[in-house]
C-alpha cells in the first residue's frame, strides 16, 4: 500500500513539472499550447508587438489584447489576456484602441511593461 502511495506521488509530481511548462492561450476561442521556451529566451529583453486592446481591468491591471503574430516568441496572433506592470498605464486605453506594447519577463510571467496607442 504504501509502495503504491510513494508511486502515484512521484507520478504526480512528475506529471505536474511537465505540465508547469505549458501556457494556454484562447486564439479564437480555442485553446492552443504556447511555447514558454522562447518566452524564456526573450527574459533578458524586450518584446514589442502590436495589437487592438478587446476589454480592460484596471482593478486587475489586466488587458486583453488581439494581438498580431510575435515572432521573438513564436506566438501566432491570438487574443489574450495581459498583465500590466502598473495599472496606471491603462488610462486613457480604450476598447478598440490600436497599441503598440512591449513585454517583459515578470515576477508572474510575461507582463506589459509599455503601451501606447498607435494611429488608426
Amino acid at each position: 500500500m504504501i509502495k503504491k502511495s510513494i508511486l502515484g506521488l512521484g507520478l504526480f509530481g512528475i506529471i505536474g513539472a511537465g505540465v508547469a511548462g505549458i501556457a494556454y492561450a484562447a486564439p479564437d476561442g480555442a485553446v492552443a499550447p504556447i511555447r514558454l521556451a522562447a518566452a524564456d529566451t526573450a527574459q533578458a529583453s524586450t518584446v514589442s508587438a502590436v495589437g487592438v486592446v478587446q476589454q480592460t481591468r484596471p482593478e486587475q491591471g489586466k488587458v486583453k489584447i488581439s494581438h498580431e503574430a510575435i515572432p521573438a516568441l513564436d506566438w501566432p496572433p491570438m487574443t489574450m489576456f495581459f498583465r500590466v506592470k502598473d495599472k496606471a498605464m491603462l488610462e486613457g486605453i480604450a476598447v478598440g484602441d490600436k497599441v503598440r506594447f512591449e513585454l517583459e519577463k515578470g515576477a508572474t510571467g510575461l507582463e506589459i511593461t509599455r503601451m501606447e496607442k498607435m494611429v488608426k
